[in-house]
């Protein structure tokens, strides 16, 4: 029996092992611990393979477990050769997946513009020797200019001032604004076909400021909402789905990717209409 034959056959035990040791809190506990702040092989999801340090943010990323039903709805939508847009990539756990998936000839645009987790993003790209991605150190917004973001303690929940103040808040940063409409309009960016938006509640202010790039290109939108309270999560929804729906869109959710958090977090995924 062949080296790759006996390969072939071990991976899919290997992520059944993997699987099922994460089940288990005490050792996926362990596990989080261990891969925060050092370089490791992503050994699951959509990333596997791929050499990548989450630094102080999700150890999830490191163990490829992130969100794992957009990472599928990823890997159903984006081919080789599209190109895809990251707005807020953190350390740019989905912008390597996506270089991955869109190949040589696709390409990937990913907007974060918190200054260490842009180093991050471009150390991980760096890692994996992908020539398809640029990195925009700046926030996707309704209007170009200069922008107040409120930085957090945990890499990954800074936002906006349009969007009110994260939990740990610990400082203000002045930011780089932009447009997608401006940049596409400018030939700055290649229209996309996928985007996805994780935003910290300034998913509206994207989607106001992308509303020619819907209207003209009509990209697969993978968005999230999240809040505390049911009651702004339902609101914010709300203004995203029917902004979504009145440019020719059917909205649906995704599965859940954090059952039982305290924090409530919902992913959807918009479509272009049939007919439209």
């Amino acid at each position: 029996m062949g080296d790759s034959e006996t390969t072939g056959k071990s991976q899919p035990l290997a992520q059944a092992l993997i699987g099922w040791l994460r089940s288990i809190p005490l050792v996926r506990l362990a596990a989080r611990k261990f891969v925060r702040g050092r370089w490791t092989t992503i050994p699951a999801g959509q990333g596997a393979g791929l050499r990548f340090h989450p630094g102080e943010s999700n150890p999830a990323y490191a163990l490829g477990t992130n969100e794992l039903p957009v990472q599928q709805a990823l890997a159903e939508r984006l081919k080789p050769g599209d190109v895809f847009y990251d707005i807020g990539a953190n350390v740019g756990f989905f912008t390597v997946i996506g270089a991955r998936l869109v190949g040589l000839h696709g390409y990937v645009y990913a907007f974060e513009p918190l200054p260490e987790n842009v180093q991050r993003a471009r150390a991980n790209v760096l890692a994996n020797a992908f020539s398809n991605v640029t990195i925009l150190e700046a926030a996707a917004s309704d209007h170009s200019g200069k922008g107040e973001l409120m930085v957090a303690e945990y890499a990954g929940g800074s936002a906006l001032a349009t969007a009110g103040k994260p939990p740990d808040m610990k400082g203000v940063l002045s930011v780089r604004l932009v447009t997608i409409d401006d940049l596409v309009a400018q030939r700055e960016l290649q229209p996309p076909q996928v985007v996805k938006i994780d935003v910290e509640g300034a998913e509206m202010e994207v989607l106001r400021g992308m509303a020619q790039t819907l209207d003209a290109y009509h990209p697969v939108v993978i968005f999230e909402i999240d809040d505390q309270s049911q009651e702004a999560y339902d609101r914010k929804y709300r203004e995203c789905s029917t902004f979504l729906m009145q440019h020719g869109y059917q909205v649906r959710a995704l599965e859940n990717s954090y059952p039982g958090a305290g924090w409530i977090v919902g992913n959807y995924l918009a479509e272009p209409a049939p007919g439209d």
